[in-house]
């Protein structure tokens, strides 16, 4: 299990002064980063064999109020199976008390970028990372989720600044994108987030949404209707 120990920054928060959901996902993302670069494969490792990690889903549950300005918090992240090209994550974010806060499983894909196809993980990255149960509870990070109708509520172009070091969109973006057009984020209690293809600089992308009984669904397409992302978002 790794640590990522922080405190929440006033560019993080809305403005309430509570962490965002893409400041959220960020530490997510930072946390799995941070033990990748410590164990020596990370950022310039994956760049010098021409790999990349792509996430294709998230599960996360929210189980107590987000953090506010100041609050310190413990990310935690740890790998709980391999199995050929895909790798098994799970997340925590807790309080300082050890209280959690949220909890996430994930499923993540290893690319190589070069001849853009899954590989397998090398011995290497087998070695480093050590594995530890998966957490308790129900889980289904491979659920399935399509849009089935909808209103487009609203589009955006993809620039610069929505770039990661794979030179698509950020994974936190999408979600900053989908909270953006809900009715109630303030509510949202569990998540569900399924990567269907790369949004890439120029890519205009729209925003669908979908009112459901307790939560809503929200696509990001292209305009053909080919989706980028689907995020459910269930309430309380």
């Amino acid at each position: 299990m790794y640590e990522l120990k922080s405190r929440v920054r006033f560019s993080e928060t809305d403005e309430n002064g509570v962490l965002t959901l893409w400041g959220m996902m960020n530490y997510l993302q930072d946390c799995c980063t941070m033990q990748a670069e410590d164990l020596g494969i990370g950022f310039s490792y994956l760049r010098e064999n021409h790999l990349g990690w792509i996430v294709t889903s998230y599960q996360i549950k929210i189980k107590g109020e987000l953090p506010e300005i100041g609050d310190e918090i413990v990310v935690k992240t740890w790998p709980y199976h391999f199995r050929g090209m895909f790798g098994y994550r799970n997340f925590t974010i807790e309080d300082v008390f050890g209280n959690t806060i949220v909890e996430a499983d994930s499923l993540w894909l290893l690319m190589d970028l070069q001849q853009q196809k899954p590989v397998r993980l090398p011995e290497k990255m087998k070695e480093a990372y050590q594995l530890s149960p998966q957490l308790q509870g129900q889980w289904d990070i491979r659920k399935k989720l399509v849009m089935d109708g909808g209103e487009q509520v609203d589009s955006f172009t993809v620039s610069k600044m929505h770039l990661d070091t794979n030179h698509h969109m950020n994974n936190a973006k999408y979600i900053e994108a989908a909270a953006s057009v809900i009715s109630a984020p303030d509510e949202i209690r569990e998540i569900w987030i399924a990567y269907k293809k790369q949004a890439r600089y120029q890519d205009q992308v729209l925003c669908v949404r979908k009112d459901l009984e307790g939560g809503a669904v929200v696509g990001l397409t292209d305009e053909k209707g080919e989706e980028y992302c689907v995020v459910e978002f269930c309430y309380n």
